[in-house]
Parts: C-alpha cells; structure tokens; sequence
C-alpha cells in the first residue's frame, strides 16, 4: 500500500484528509491519526508552471519589469528554465513537400525542415554548406519535392541525400538576384526588357501553358540580344594568366545566363508539374515564404524584442518557438 505522496501524513505515513482552507485560500490537510494538520506543495507542479510562464514570456512582448515581479527575481527563479532544450521529434514520417531555409543567430545558423503547415526538424551548424545542410537532411526520409532558395551548399545536399526528390528554386530569391545583378533601373533595352520579364515571373505564372509563353519570350529576347550580350572587351596590359578579354556585358550575361540553367536542370517550373501535383496531392508552392515570412521574420522580430540576451538564450529562444511550431508539441510544462 502507498504510503507516501501529496495526500499522506508525512509523519505517520496515513491517509489525510481535507481540512477546509487558510486564509490565503489554500487547500488545508488534517491526520485523522497524529491530528496534525497543515498544507502541502507541489514542487513538481509548480516548476512546470513556471516553466508554461518563462516560455510564455520568452515567445511574448512583455518585458521582465512588466512580470509583476522584480527582474532579479525573475531572472533568479528562472534560472534552470534555460537549461530545458526542446528538440524536434523525427517520426520517419514521409513529407510530401519540405521547405528549406536558415537564419544566422550570433555565430550560428539554425537550419530549417519544414512543410506547408508546420515545422518539422531544425538544426544548429556553424555555416551554410553542403557537410553542414547534411547534418538536417540525413534525419528526413526524401519528400516528393524540395523548395528552396538556390544556396549552393543545399544545392550539393539535396542531390546526395535525396537523389529521387525534384527541387523547386524561389522565385523571390530569383528575382533578388536578377535585379542585384541589373539594377531597378537598367540603362541597356537589353536589361530593361530582360528584368520586365522576371517581374512576370515573380507576380505568378499559374498554368503550364504561362510558363511555355514565357519560355518562349526568353528565347526571343535571346535572338533579338544574343549578339549583345556575347560581345566582348579587350585589355591593353592583361595580369600573367588572365585572357586578354571579358564580357562587355558581364551582369546581364549573367543574369541571362541564371534564367536558363534554372530552365535546363527543371528547378523554375517544378511547382506546374502535372506528375508531381498527383503525387503531393497538394499544390507546391514556387517561393519559400513559408519559411521566410512565416518563421524567420517572427524570429527575428522576437529576438529584437529580447535583445540583450546571450547567444545561448537567443538559440533557445529559436528552438522553443519553432518547438511550438511544430505538428504536435507537447504542453510546455511537459517537456521538461
């Protein structure tokens, strides 16, 4: 038989009873053995409902001032609540679609797995590459598709870990790169035409059929500047072992250049894919908003909230909101 817990004298070991309460309106416990009476805590209940209050602080706007308490004291209660790391649960589960993304926290980056509608796995690595995005990929079985945003060391992952998996590149990120590359405002009829047509691109293009015509407008202007674009400068008094010429046109070749091999390796129009629409069974999406909108940009907004903090605090700031992110997540006073 239990003799011992909450509800059990703990000095002869009997069953207590409930004694009304104290003035203070807590529960009051009486030995119908020793008649001792008095009331008993909960250690265990009330650290993790002060664990449910530091997270609920940590992810808000409140400052340690407006906590109804002194920030010492605070901060000196809520010690060990930095020290409980929530970490991702990796079923094995296949994703039809995953998201890719990072964003640097101090000296670190966080990278990110998630689908459409939650966050899936993230992990900490010092830079983005190609050892360190395999770090997240090896835990996730391949998904159908994979969107990202064109970084080369995920580009070198993907291929490694998830032969079978077809990459969808951001439009939006594609777009950045044109226009650094061209500028708002080209001075060339060239750039001017060339950077009017990824404007079409990020707006939308929505049927298979858009994306033909605007293939199609691609090879046009091709014709019409391929000449431009491939002429050439030379130099009077070229380094040892440097050509004696460059590109005229180096930045629009390039941009024009961008375009077309994301056309020849099927990364631009993924999202149309007929085959693929019926295997994901869900529409793709052709940016990484979700990840970028959707995740990095709340982070960001709450560590400029808390700002002051240590690095450490910062990461476990990113781990417990994209813990709270997740498919299931467990109440916080459970995850300790």
């Amino acid at each position: 038989m239990k003799q011992r817990g909450f509800r059990y004298c703990s000095v002869c070991k009997h069953k207590l009873q409930k004694w009304g309460k104290t003035k203070a309106g807590t529960p009051r416990w009486r030995c119908p053995n020793c008649i001792s009476t008095g009331t008993r805590t909960r250690p265990d209940l009330a650290k993790a409902l002060l664990l449910e209050r530091f997270v609920a602080w940590l992810l808000g706007k409140q400052s340690q001032e407006e906590l109804g308490m002194s920030a010492r004291t605070w901060r000196k209660q809520t010690e060990w609540c930095w020290q409980v790391v929530p970490k991702p649960v990796v079923s094995g589960e296949v994703y039809p679609i995953l998201l890719l993304d990072g964003i640097r926290v101090g000296s670190l980056v966080c990278l990110i797995a998630r689908t459409p509608q939650y966050v899936v796995a993230w992990a900490w690595v010092p830079y983005e590459a190609g050892t360190t995005w395999d770090k997240l990929l090896e835990q996730l079985p391949p998904p159908i598709v994979a969107v990202c945003d064109g970084q080369k060391g995920i580009l070198v992952s993907i291929p490694r870990n998830w032969p079978t998996t077809a990459v969808q590149r951001c439009h939006f990120h594609v777009w950045q790169n044109v226009r650094t590359k061209l500028t708002l405002f080209p001075k060339t009829e060239a750039g001017k035409h060339l950077l009017l047509l990824t404007k079409i691109l990020l707006k939308g293009l929505y049927t298979r059929q858009d994306a033909q015509q605007w293939q199609a407008k691609l090879i046009a202007w091709e014709e019409v500047y391929g000449d431009f674009i491939r002429e050439r400068s030379y130099v009077d008094n070229p380094k040892p072992g440097r050509r004696k010429w460059r590109y005229t046109h180096e930045r629009l070749r390039s941009a024009y250049r961008q375009l077309t091999k994301l056309l020849k390796d099927d990364q631009l129009f993924t999202y149309l894919d007929e085959q693929l629409l019926l295997q994901t069974d869900q529409a793709i999406p052709r940016t990484t908003n979700h990840v970028e909108g959707g995740i990095n940009s709340q982070l960001r907004t709450k560590l400029k909230l808390h700002r002051g903090m240590s690095e450490e605090h910062q990461r476990r700031l990113v781990e417990w909101y994209l813990y709270t992110r997740t498919e299931e997540p467990k109440p916080t006073r459970n995850c300790r």
